[in-house]
């Protein structure tokens, strides 16, 4: 088998079918609790066959740093940590109750050993979260708030991700690691700018003028 895509869903179909068939304990985790926490020893690692969840870095100088909110099925937790045997720097925290599966990490490691397939799985994910965090980062970090905003709403847009959307400023602010006034006053400048209007809900934003948006980003492309 040489097909990539088939390796992957081999791959997957590997990890369910196991997981299935053993008898892992389990742990049930509410809403606003932590699945993995930050700088912390991991000595199980976690499966989830469904799972909302937020993504955040709490520095020591007290801010706060927000990946967003993410909806994903067939999900592994701590698996980072696992394999690059340091603790992690971000934490995650269940945004609803959701069960996991508890795998102990011998066993894990003995189940990839045997299981190319899964193995090759795995390491993609990896990959893709690593170029995807990379790049929230990146822009965070070289371009302007109003920059990234933007940017965000525009990907709110186009995928189901504005239906995560938080109820309260600050913690719309802490997905850009800024404070809540610094977020408000951007989002003011938006929509008197006409670019942008307010959903049902403060934090919820919409796009007016796709076009000029569009101009707005491209000006720190060039």
């Amino acid at each position: 088998m040489t097909n990539k895509k088939e390796i992957l869903e081999h791959g997957l179909d590997e990890i369910l079918k196991w997981i299935e068939r053993c008898n892992f304990k389990r742990r049930s985790v509410k809403q606003g609790q932590f699945i993995v926490t930050a700088n912390s020893k991991v000595d199980e690692i976690y499966w989830s066959e469904e799972a909302r969840f937020s993504i955040i870095h709490m520095a020591e100088n007290g801010k706060t740093l927000s990946l967003g909110d993410y909806h994903s099925k067939n999900n592994f937790f701590g698996e980072i940590e696992f394999f690059s045997e340091r603790s992690g720097c971000f934490s995650a925290i269940a945004s609803e109750n959701l069960e996991l599966t508890c795998i102990p990490k011998d066993t894990l490691t003995q189940f990839f050993l045997h299981n190319g397939h899964a193995a090759f799985w795995m390491n993609h994910r990896i990959s893709s979260i690593y170029l995807s965090t990379m790049d929230i980062a990146i822009e965070r970090s070289l371009y302007p708030l109003k920059y990234n905003i933007l940017k965000d709403i525009l990907r709110r847009e186009s995928t189901s991700a504005q239906d995560t959307s938080h109820h309260y400023i600050y913690q719309e602010a802490q997905r850009f690691g800024c404070s809540d006034r610094a977020y408000a006053r951007v989002i003011r400048e938006l929509v008197s700018d006409g670019l942008i209007k307010k959903g049902t809900i403060p934090t919820q934003l919409k796009v007016i003028d796709l076009t000029q948006i569009e101009h707005y980003l491209k000006r720190y492309h060039t």
